[in-house]
Parts: C-alpha cells; sequence; structure tokens
C-alpha cells in the first residue's frame, strides 16, 4: 500500500481556525462519513500511473474548495465565560498551517480479486425479488485504516480528518473509497465533495462535461449557530427554550452513565475521553438524560447485510395505498419506511408485544432553519428524531397509520423548535454525552441518501455509471440506509443491516 498526504494546490496565506457547527459538536463519537465507488474499468489508452496521477492532481486542485480538509481537527481550548464555541469539548479545524495533516491519499492493488466478484450489477441486484444478500462485501478492503482524528475523542494531532483510498483489481476495474470524520460532513456534504473533484478529475480527462452536479461549497459553520433562538453564549440555559427543546420526540441517552445494565466494556475508555475533569464535574449539574436500554442489544450476534431494491410503480402504489389510509401529504419515503419498519417489527417478533419499538429518522436542518442553509452547506447539520409505538402496535398498524406518524414527526421540526433545539444543545455541558438514538432489537436508525446522484459520479468522462455504490455503515443490527439506485426505474435502494435470524424472517415476509 502507497500512502501520502495530499494539500490544496494553492494553500491560505496564513491559518485559518474555524470553529464547527453547535450539531457538529453532537456528531464527534459518530461513525464516519463514507462512502466507496466501484468503477469497471480505467480509460483506454491511460496507463495505471497516468490514471493515478489525473485522479491525485485533480484531488489537490478540488480541495482548493474545502482547504479545510486537510487541516486539524481537534478540541477548541476551553475558556471560561467564553463563547458557546469554548465549551468543553467543541471541536475546531486549522488549517493553512504547516503543520496541516493533509488529506490521505494511498492506493492499493488486489491482485487477487476481480471488480466483477465484488458486486453483481445494478440490474442483477434489482432482477427477480430485488434482493442481493451483501454479506460478502467487506467495506473495510476498500478504506484506509488510518484512525481518524479524535476517534477515541482524544487523539488527533497530525491525523488526517478525510482520507481516500484508490483500489486497483486484477480485471482492469478499480474503486474509490472515502472516510471522513462526521463533524466535518454528512452525506450530503460529502457528495458536494465528490461531485467537484469528479468534474476537476473529468477536466484532466479531456471531458466536455466539466460542471459539477452540485452548487460551489459553502463552509460556515457559523451560518447554522446563527439560527439558534435566545442567547447561546450566554451562562446558563434559557429554561423555556430548554424545556421545549426536551419535550421534542428526541432521545437522551447517556453515555457516562456507565453503571447501567450490560454498558459495553469497549466504550469505557471513550467514555472516560469525553469527560472533563472530576472538579469541574462537581461543579456542574448535568441535563436531564436516561440510561440507554444496552440489555436489548447484543453485540455477540451476527448481523447480516441485505440490499432490496424498491421499483418506482411499486413505490407509487405503496404511497397512494398510504395516503388512502393516511395524511393527503405522504410521500414515497414515508409510505416505503412506514412498510420496511413494520417488517422489520414483525421479523424481530415483536407482533404480541406491549414493549414500546423505536424508528430513529436522521433529519437534516439546512431546510429547517430559517433563512434556509443551501444545499451546498459544508458540515453535518443533522439530528435524530423518533417516534415509538407498542411492538404490537408497530407491526399491525397500516402502512397509511404509521407513514402519518413518521411524516408528523418531521413537521414538528419548524425553525422556531429547531431554534430551540440549537439553544439547548449550545449549552449542554458535553455534546457527545448524549446519543439521539440507539440500536438493538428495538430501535431502527434510517438515513437517506436520496437525490445526492451518488451513480452519477464519474471521474473519467466515460459517462458510465459505476457498477455499485456502497455507503459506508457500521455493520450493526437496525441500521437502514436508503438510496437512489443505479437502476433507471424511479426506484429506491435500501441498504439494511439487522440480526441473522432476523433478517432470514424477514425476507420472507416483506
Amino acid at each position: 500500500m502507497d500512502k501520502t498526504r495530499l494539500f490544496p494546490s494553492s494553500r491560505p496565506l496564513q491559518p485559518i481556525s474555524t470553529p464547527l457547527s453547535i450539531l457538529d459538536a453532537t456528531v464527534v463519537r459518530y461513525a464516519p462519513t463514507g462512502a466507496i465507488w466501484l468503477f469497471e474499468h480505467i480509460p483506454e489508452g491511460v496507463s495505471e500511473t497516468e490514471f493515478l496521477d489525473r485522479l491525485r492532481s485533480s484531488l489537490a486542485d478540488a480541495l482548493n474548495d474545502f482547504p479545510h480538509f486537510a487541516g486539524q481537527l481537534q478540541w477548541a481550548p476551553v475558556r471560561p465565560g467564553g463563547s458557546h464555541t469554548e465549551r468543553f469539548n467543541r471541536p475546531v479545524i486549522i488549517y493553512g498551517d504547516e503543520r496541516d495533516p493533509g488529506v490521505e491519499w494511498s492506493v492499493v492493488r488486489h491482485s487477487s480479486i476481480s471488480l466483477q466478484s465484488l458486486a453483481p450489477s445494478a440490474s442483477e441486484r434489482a432482477s427477480g425479488e430485488g434482493v442481493w444478500i451483501g454479506d460478502e462485501f467487506a467495506q473495510s478492503l476498500f478504506l484506509s485504516n488510518t484512525s481518524l482524528p479524535l476517534h477515541d475523542l482524544r487523539e488527533c494531532e497530525g491525523i488526517p480528518a478525510v482520507q481516500i483510498q484508490l483500489s486497483l483489481f486484477n480485471d482492469g476495474g478499480y474503486g474509490i473509497g472515502i472516510k471522513m470524520v462526521h463533524c466535518l460532513a454528512d452525506a450530503q456534504a460529502l457528495m458536494v465533495f465528490v461531485h467537484h473533484w469528479a468534474a476537476k478529475s473529468r477536466k484532466s480527462f479531456s471531458s466536455t462535461d466539466t460542471s459539477s452536479l452540485m452548487d460551489a461549497p459553502i463552509f460556515n459553520p457559523a451560518l447554522l449557530d446563527e439560527c439558534a433562538a435566545g442567547d447561546i453564549d450566554g451562562p446558563a440555559t434559557d429554561p423555556a427554550l430548554a424545556s421545549a427543546a426536551r419535550q421534542l420526540p428526541l432521545h437522551r441517552f447517556d453515555w457516562w452513565r456507565t453503571d447501567a445494565s450490560g454498558y459495553p466494556p469497549f466504550s469505557l475508555p471513550t467514555t472516560e475521553n469525553s469527560k472533563p475533569s472530576a472538579e469541574t464535574l462537581s461543579q456542574i449539574e448535568l441535563s436531564p438524560s436516561t440510561s440507554a436500554p444496552w440489555l436489548t442489544w447484543d453485540f455477540s450476534r451476527p448481523v447480516r447485510y441485505t440490499q432490496l431494491h424498491y421499483p418506482g410503480p411499486e413505490l407509487d402504489h405503496l404511497k397512494e395505498q398510504a395516503r388512502a389510509d393516511g395524511r393527503p401529504d405522504i410521500s414515497r419515503l414515508d409510505a416505503l419506511l412506514a412498510h420496511i419498519w413494520s417488517a422489520i417489527n414483525r421479523a424481530r417478533g415483536h407482533s404480541d408485544s406491549t414493549e414500546d419499538v423505536f424508528l430513529n429518522l436522521t433529519l437534516g436542518v439546512r431546510a429547517r432553519v430559517s433563512p434556509p442553509l443551501p444545499d451546498s452547506f459544508i458540515g453535518s447539520p443533522l439530528f435524530l428524531a423518533h417516534l415509538q409505538n407498542s411492538g404490537a402496535s408497530a407491526c399491525a398498524s397500516s402502512v397509511g397509520q404509521t407513514a402519518s406518524q413518521i411524516r408528523e414527526t418531521m413537521l414538528r421540526f419548524t425553525p422556531d423548535v429547531v431554534g430551540a433545539m440549537l439553544h439547548d444543545a449550545a449549552h449542554e455541558m458535553c455534546p457527545q454525552r448524549l446519543w439521539q438514538a440507539f440500536l438493538g432489537t428495538q430501535h431502527t436508525i434510517v438515513t437517506s441518501w436520496l437525490r445526492l446522484k451518488v451513480y452519477e459520479v464519474d471521474f473519467v468522462g466515460s459517462k458510465e455509471q459505476p457498477r455499485y455504490v456502497h455507503a459506508v455503515m457500521p455493520k450493526m443490527d437496525g441500521c437502514l440506509q436508503v438510496m437512489d439506485p443505479g437502476l433507471d426505474d424511479g426506484g429506491v435502494d435500501i441498504a439494511l443491516y439487522l440480526d441473522g435470524e432476523a433478517m432470514e424472517k424477514l425476507l420472507v415476509d416483506r
């Protein structure tokens, strides 16, 4: 493996220090943001060396629009009485310094692997029942093994926050795997970057199509923080705003409650790293929280990965069916999530359960603040809301009833409500203490990558779609990710990670 560090081709004249946003601080503990693109072949007439040189030089050009990606991510210095960005465990990115860690660029040659063997084509994955069992797809093979900064909520110096691996296969195919710290980019920000890099790369291959599929990036975390209600730099939380925020369907599971039954020992070191000194803690009253239901998440059980394809006509039918028994504004995604969540709960054996089950929805903030943030806003402006039902109700409710719940949950988060939520988060003692979601048998986490044009990424101007695009997700029980497919049938793909036994039942009854 060849590894090096890349920098913008035109670097800032002096160091720039930019505090990340209120919401960026809440996701530092999250799994990395990333994706893998697999392409059939290197362009004809271009040597392997020239191909790699063009990709690498175009990346350096693209970094001119994302210079902070090459910078040093670290915790901001704490200043008592300072602004909200100077409180404990607030991330800051410093770039334009000679000590910048850069973006890691690595090249790996998989001489014994053919790209064709890694994943079926889009049409093959969608054929028949539209089920592809992807257990054999090892995403770690296509991603750098370098740790990311703050991976343990402490170590960061000299570690690149963005890491890109180019994989070469024995049949002439290649893969591009990207991972980055979640607080620098959610999926949408990742795709702004990838589309801009791809446009620069196409130009280096003399393509006539050199325009990006997304608008120019805007990296200004303060724009989000300005949408918070009240005084976020003051000494205390506004009680009315805090009360409004804490009545929302937002979990407040506490990582610091290490005495909770079933607490995983492997999380203890990171949790300890996230705490201030004992002296500081003794002087602070922590905000309300609950213990996480660790006993409902069995880490020892095998988890399976399956991709499910739903064609456009099937989704349209599902939406109309849901609207007939629910709200008139139910979307195709609402209906699909209602349908698949019911199937997951049945497969998990909740049909007669009185215990609550939860659908945790990853919601973006760009369009939920006033004025709205642009689609090309760079950062991780997201949070997780949830709806809950008894297991029996979640299994028995119609698609329309559950889809209406999903729609109503999303509609609760108006700009005023989000402003209160941001205010509360800005005053949180440690943003990484609380987790707004969970996994295991009672929980499902949903994230959507729809309309991000992942299958329109073209680095060489061939206009050929990638064979397969894989969103980087932890292989944990209850992760569900929705993506536009590589097939032009108006449908969607669902990447589902589920307990092996439950997955078998779901594939029979979905």
